[in-house]
C-alpha cells in the first residue's frame, strides 16, 4: 500500500516536473524570439536610421543601447513612479520597479508615490 502511494507520488511529480521545464522551455524560446525579432528589426535599417531602441510589434520595448547608472535606477528603483513595470535599460522586454512592488504588496509604506 505505502510503495503504492510512493510511486504514486513520483508519478506525480515527474509529470509536474516535466510540464515546468516544457514551460521554461517555452519562455526561454519567447524571449529568444523577442531578442531576433527587435535584432531583425534594426538590422533591417539602413545604418544611419538603427536607433537600436524601440517597441517590437508595437508592444514589447527594447533597447541595446549601454545604460547609464540613472537608467538602471529609473528603471529598477523608481519609487516615485507609480508604475510597476517599466522598459528594460538594457535588452528586451519591462523592468520590475522594485519599491512601487513592495508598496503594493504592503510590504513597506515607507516608499509612497510623491517621495
Amino acid at each position: 500500500m505505502i510503495d503504492n502511494v510512493r510511486d504514486d507520488l513520483g508519478r506525480r511529480a515527474d509529470t509536474a516536473r516535466g510540464e515546468f521545464g516544457d514551460l521554461m522551455w517555452l519562455l526561454r524560446m519567447a524571449v529568444l524570439g523577442a531578442v531576433a525579432g527587435a535584432l531583425y528589426t534594426e538590422l533591417r535599417k539602413p545604418p544611419a536610421e538603427r536607433t537600436w531602441n524601440g517597441k517590437l510589434l508595437g508592444v514589447v520595448p527594447y533597447d541595446f543601447r549601454l545604460p547609464s547608472l540613472e537608467g538602471l535606477r529609473q528603471a529598477y528603483w523608481n519609487p516615485r513612479s507609480p508604475k510597476m513595470f517599466s522598459p528594460r535599460p538594457l535588452g528586451v522586454g519591462w523592468a520590475i520597479n522594485i519599491p512601487t512592488v513592495l508598496r503594493r504588496l504592503g510590504l513597506h509604506q515607507g516608499f509612497t508615490k510623491g517621495r
